[in-house]
């Protein structure tokens, strides 16, 4: 009896254990079919219940576990404990480079000046003292013929007094020579005819003004500018997001902007009433504002871009509606402190006085370039070097290319890259705030 009860007892536990080794394989086969758990490689934190992309960074989610159980991350170990500034392991979008042509905007920033062709200066024909001043500020309007000053002159009294005297005596040929000298010395022939007409010596004779423009005296600073502070040349890309790049060439500091003389509307004219004059002195200069110039910096790389007769169009900054399209009419070169940059003038019509003298403008063009392309995003910038990730087998290097121009989304690199080459559309994907990126040359 004894005996059968163990047989009992034996066979029980036998069937126990089988079925408990049937639920645990079912349970088991649910859990690894039925519930398999998907992850993001760069972002292991996000868990998902079905194959799919990564909200985050668009990856492909790729299994928790493979069919032996083992995590994907313990299989890959031995390539993520390379570097870390060496290879980037991602499986981000590639793109390669484009050759073609490209519109780029080219805008540089610049300054309207006084165009000193249009300087006219007031010289004293003779010497002698001013009786009657009749402008007194600088910046003042003086119209042509308009009566500037009467002054006495002792040379004139006695050219007139000599003219008389000639007369009285019939003398026609040194008549004529008395006239010439006084025409010489500045008179007109109205003058000169009232004096024979009255046969009185006029002590004070009035001076008119032989051009219409605006006083400036010449002893006020009308020198060019000197070098820009930032001319140092080469292409800007920011460091901070590739969408911060600057446009092809651009510039918006305001010590790239040429000088303007300073002539205040309120100075008063150093010129006095009593003052002596010696003859061929300078007394003041007449500026005529009906043209005036367009000035901006250009590096030498930007030349090619603005040359001589080359159309740009010129916009005031704080009126974006008042705009001229007037063409390159000088480049003059410079050299200080080791920078080479040039001055860009264009001749801008002036004839409603709309441009002000000192008015802040953009200069800019279209132009289409030639080269070979990647997107903006894809280019780093490391101080004056650039950096683009080309992709080797599953992985993504740093490597040092040239960027020759930037003309809106895109970058020329020239022949940085094979044309079958990938570079990451996105390396600032591939990079975080405390990297240190060692790039490769190739």
């Amino acid at each position: 009896m004894k005996r059968i009860l163990k047989g009992k007892l034996v066979f029980l536990l036998l069937g126990a254990l089988f079925l408990f080794g049937c639920t645990s394989e079912k349970k088991h086969t649910s859990e690894t079919g039925d519930s398999q758990k998907y992850t993001c490689p760069m972002h292991p934190q996000i868990i998902k219940d079905a194959p799919g992309s990564c909200p985050v960074c668009g990856m492909d989610l790729v299994p928790v576990h493979d069919g032996g159980g083992h995590s994907q991350a313990e299989d890959s170990l031995s390539a993520l404990v390379k570097p870390t500034n060496a290879h980037v392991l991602s499986t981000v979008k590639t793109v390669r480079p484009e050759p073609g042509s490209r519109t780029a905007d080219i805008s540089l920033k610049g300054v309207i000046n006084y165009n000193t062709n249009n300087w006219n200066s007031v010289s004293a024909r003779v010497s002698g003292r001013i009786e009657r001043l009749y402008i007194r500020y600088n910046y003042e309007m003086v119209s042509k013929g308009q009566k500037i000053m009467e002054i006495y002159s002792p040379d004139l009294v006695n050219a007139q007094q000599e003219l008389l005297f000639l007369k009285n005596n019939a003398e026609p040929v040194l008549l004529e020579a008395a006239k010439r000298k006084l025409r010489f010395l500045g008179a007109s022939e109205g003058q000169i005819s009232q004096v024979l007409r009255t046969g009185k010596v006029d002590y004070t004779i009035p001076v008119y003004s032989s051009y219409s423009g605006y006083v400036a005296e010449p002893q006020l600073n009308t020198g060019q500018a000197g070098a820009p502070a930032g001319a140092d040349g080469g292409n800007q890309i920011s460091s901070g997001t590739g969408s911060s790049m600057g446009t092809m060439g651009s510039s918006a500091s305001s010590a790239n902007i040429p000088s303007v003389p300073e002539i205040s509307s309120g100075q008063a004219l150093q010129l006095r009433e009593g003052q002596y004059v010696s003859a061929g002195q300078k007394l003041f200069n007449l500026i005529n504002v009906n043209q005036v110039w367009a000035e901006f910096y250009a590096r030498p790389e930007q030349l090619q871009e603005f040359k001589r007769g080359t159309m740009v169009d010129v916009t005031a900054l704080d009126i974006p509606a008042q705009r001229s399209r007037v063409a390159v009419s000088l480049i003059q070169p410079y050299y200080n402190e080791g920078s080479n940059y040039s001055l860009v003038r264009a001749v801008v019509p002036n004839s409603r006085k709309d441009w002000k003298i000192g008015q802040l403008i953009t200069v800019s063009r279209q132009s289409s370039v030639n080269g070979n392309w990647l997107p903006r995003t894809a280019v780093i910038q490391l101080g004056t070097r650039y950096v683009a990730f080309i992709k080797r087998g599953q992985a993504f290097v740093p490597v040092y290319i040239k960027v020759n121009k930037i003309s809106g989304d895109w970058v020329d690199i020239g022949d940085s890259l094979d044309a079958g080459q990938e570079a990451a559309a996105n390396a600032w994907f591939l990079v975080d705030s405390e990297s240190f990126i060692k790039a490769e040359r190739l």
